[in-house]
């Protein structure tokens, strides 16, 4: 009885967990998608906003085009005045003068004084003119016209006009003060007036009614000039310094794409670094390395290839190695892809402004994509269990701000975290879960871009599956060992995220307890308890269907998948029993095999192999059963361990078709 309850327990805390996660991530993904349209509301908004200002200094521009041909006319008046006026009264020594002339001169000049005086005044602005300016002469006395027309203009009420007018074209001293609210720069002139940015063309209404930033706007769109400075990530200064790491060893199918898509990164040159970590044996991928990187730096992109006279410490000893290499001339973010990743050319735009802005972030990882998810039930199997790894568990723990880890691979690391985390350990297979939790033991942060996706390739062969499997398995078996009392003794977190990365290692041993109890149904309902549908059976029963079901309600609903799930766990049980037991084969590093284009193939007599020891021996366990529950008469035993016992016989010699 005791062992139907423990495990129907067992599978009642898997399934309430994967409800728990699940619906924490629905609820990530709802805020990110209220912010995507928020943002696309404000963008519409500022369209908006852009069209009306657009439609506003058009209609200003007509007006100031009209009010100027208004005033050309009325200086043509106002010189035609003046001509009549040195006519009238020229020639003081006897000229003759036309009776009622010297009447008629009078009544046309205080005509065009009077026209002058109803000009608007906001069409004259009155700033100091710089050395040279031309200015508008009065006749002297304040008496004619035209004197009357530079009172008007120059403000001065008579005499040579100390001032000269300017319109919106050439800048107005009356935004300097919404120019300074909107950060924009201005310095003072040498007799002490305040002088404006420049904006040219429409863009200068922007400037009046939006600040800056819409007057840049209104510039791009109307194909004129602003000498303004845009919002950046940056406040102003300079990007930060990025070292972006390429640890690869003997991948001859990806050694130079990888370089070359990472090239495509838009960064500014003097402020990155592409450091290939070459650990590569075979002398032809190191002649591909070194001409990718050669032909890169000819184009004027920064590369760097270092090697080693040894792989020590793996992937971890080459990172410290290339991390040495530029110590002290201040990079402070490092970016890190394997050889099989194809980051996007936005990659360091939307990663580094996140990490800038928050200071506490140790790391920022971003989603993983496949390229060829759709080439096999093996490779489809693989992205089914990734995407919800990356779109379940990364996304809900990011958001409740528990501890996930960093995946190796895609992500940024802040230099100052890894440093004072004690720097990247070779002590584990898994270096990368390793660093991510000592930084979360000392406080740091990290953050989930779901946004950003990287393609990279799944493996193609299950003997290459299987190698990446045992590491990601062994390896979190290693930092429990090494790391449970550094957790339980952390002083730089609160109890609750002690007790959160606890939870994250114990789910590994649930997941294995599970496995165990499975394995142990058949002999313990033939020879320990026989079934009798007492409650704690019933309860066994109703748990494993309860966990079933929300398993493939989160993953497809699909009876292969779920069959080879329960298979591969097997494997991976088998790889954290040799974490926890120190294993010599759990200590070694070894690289999943990646095809590229050149996938592997071949015909069914090339792929059949020698059976994996482990599924036959599995195979042959549910068969043993089989026929014992035909013994006991157990029909329904019987055809549950036969159908495990073809399960493992297929998945035994799987490189042949998977």
């Amino acid at each position: 009885m005791i062992f139907y309850l423990s495990l129907g327990v067992l599978f009642t805390i898997y399934a309430l967990d994967l409800i728990w996660l699940v619906g924490v991530a629905a609820m990530a993904r709802s805020a990110e998608v209220a912010a995507l349209l928020r943002k696309r509301s404000q963008a519409r908004t500022g369209k908006r906003q852009q069209e009306r200002q657009k439609k506003k200094q058009e209609k200003d521009a007509k007006k100031k085009e009209q009010q100027k041909d208004k005033d050309k006319e009325l200086v043509k008046a106002v010189a035609d005045v003046g001509g009549v006026a040195a006519v009238d009264g020229g020639g003081s020594g006897g000229a003759k003068v036309a009776p009622g002339g010297a009447a008629a001169s009078h009544a046309t000049a205080a005509a065009a004084a009077a026209a002058a005086t109803a000009l608007p005044i906001s069409s004259a602005r009155y700033i100091r003119p710089p050395a040279g300016a031309v200015t508008v002469p009065g006749t002297g006395g304040g008496g004619g016209a035209a004197g009357a027309m530079g009172g008007v203009l120059g403000g001065s009420p008579g005499g040579s006009s100390e001032f000269c007018s300017t319109d919106a074209d050439s800048g107005s001293s009356r935004d300097n003060d919404d120019d300074d609210d909107d950060g924009s720069s201005s310095t003072d002139g040498d007799d002490g007036l305040a002088r404006a940015e420049i904006i040219t063309g429409p863009a200068a209404a922007a400037a009046g009614h939006g600040g800056a930033a819409a007057a840049a706007a209104a510039a791009a769109a109307n194909g004129t000039t602003a000498i303004t400075v845009p919002e950046d990530p940056w406040a102003g200064g300079q990007p930060p310094k990025v070292l972006l790491q390429l640890p690869m060893y003997n991948e001859e199918a990806h050694a130079a794409a990888i370089i070359q898509a990472c090239c495509r990164i838009r960064y500014p040159r003097d402020r990155l670094l592409i450091q290939v970590l070459d650990d590569s044996t075979k002398e032809a991928v190191r002649q591909r390395v070194d001409a990718a990187a050669a032909a890169c730096i000819e184009e004027g992109h920064p590369v760097q290839v270092m090697r080693r006279d040894n792989r020590s410490g793996f992937k971890a000893g080459a990172m410290v190695e290339g991390l040495n290499r530029v110590e002290g001339l201040g990079y402070e973010y490092c970016a890190i892809f394997d050889a099989d990743f194809s980051p996007p050319a936005d990659f360091l735009e939307e990663t580094i402004p996140v990490m800038h802005r928050d200071r506490r972030l140790a790391y920022v990882q971003t989603r993983w994509a496949f390229s060829n998810a759709g080439q096999s039930f093996l490779t489809w199997a693989q992205k089914v269990n990734l995407c919800f790894h990356f779109d379940v568990e990364q996304r809900a723990r990011s958001y409740l701000g528990w501890f996930f880890n960093f995946n190796g691979t895609a992500g940024v690391w802040r230099i100052q975290s890894i440093h004072d985390a004690g720097g990247w350990q070779s002590d584990t297979v898994v270096e990368d879960m390793d660093l991510s939790l000592r930084c979360y033991l000392r406080g740091w942060n990290a953050l989930y871009l779901p946004h950003v996706d990287n393609p990279n390739e799944l493996p193609c062969t299950l003997s290459s599956y299987k190698t990446q499997q045992f590491r990601w398995l062994s390896g979190p078996m290693q930092i429990l060992i090494k790391s449970f009392s550094n957790i339980w003794h952390a002083k730089d977190i609160s109890l609750g995220r002690r007790v959160n990365a606890f939870w994250f290692f114990l789910r590994y041993l649930l997941f294995a307890a599970i496995t165990v109890g499975v394995l142990a149904v058949p002999p313990v309902a033939l020879w320990v308890e026989a079934w009798d549908w007492s409650w704690p059976q019933i309860y066994f029963i109703v748990s494993i269907n309860f966990a079933l079901a929300v398993y493939l309600y989160v993953t497809p609903f699909s009876v292969f998948y779920l069959f080879f799930s329960v298979a591969i766990g097997y494997f991976k049980l088998w790889a954290m029993v040799s974490g926890l037991l120190g294993l010599e084969k759990s200590k070694t590093w070894k690289v999943t095999q990646k095809f590229g284009a050149k996938q592997a193939g071949g015909g069914l007599l090339h792929r059949i192999h020698k059976p994996y020891a482990l599924e036959t021996c599995l195979a042959v366990y549910y068969g043993g059963m089989a026929a014992a529950a035909g013994v006991y008469g157990s029909w329904i035993m019987l055809g549950y361990c036969a159908l495990m016992a073809l399960v493992f016989l297929v998945i035994s010699f799987g490189d042949a078709y998977m």
